[in-house]
């Protein structure tokens, strides 16, 4: 138990492969990405937290995106057990470092709602690590 307990937390921090949820939001030639969490069903009633689909994708700062700005930003967020975001911090970036993009990553992942985690048949409180992919395509 202690086992799947540690690798559960230590692959919260280490996820670098993420499936992509959608395509770009913001008008004009821009891409953004973001990736879901990928859920491992150890035990019966035991899951990770999973975002719902049609969670909003984060919009493209315009003065980033005139500047040329690109990278990514990662969010690591609290999930409560209702499957909201109780808190969202910025952990991470690779790329170029932007507070809007920041801010635009962080907006909009605390808007997302999740499939809350399980653990023994009952939803509990969870962080997950979502990164945001900012990319221009000029």
């Amino acid at each position: 138990m202690w086992v799947l307990l540690a690798v559960g937390v230590l692959s919260l921090f280490g996820w670098l492969g993420y499936r992509a949820l959608q395509g770009p939001v913001a008008t004009g030639p821009v891409s953004i990405t973001t990736a879901d969490t990928t859920s491992v069903v150890s035990v019966a009633g035991n899951n990770d937290a999973e975002p719902l689909p049609n969670n909003p994708m984060p919009s493209y700062p315009a003065a980033a995106l005139d500047a040329g700005v690109e990278g990514d930003v990662i969010v690591r967020l609290q999930i409560d057990s209702n499957g909201r975001v109780s808190n969202a911090a910025v952990v991470g970036h690779d790329g170029g470092v932007d507070p809007a993009l920041d801010q635009a990553a962080i907006h909009a992942l605390q808007q997302w709602r999740f499939q809350p985690a399980m653990r023994d048949g009952r939803a509990i409180n969870s962080v997950v690590q979502v990164p945001v992919e900012f990319r221009s395509e000029r």
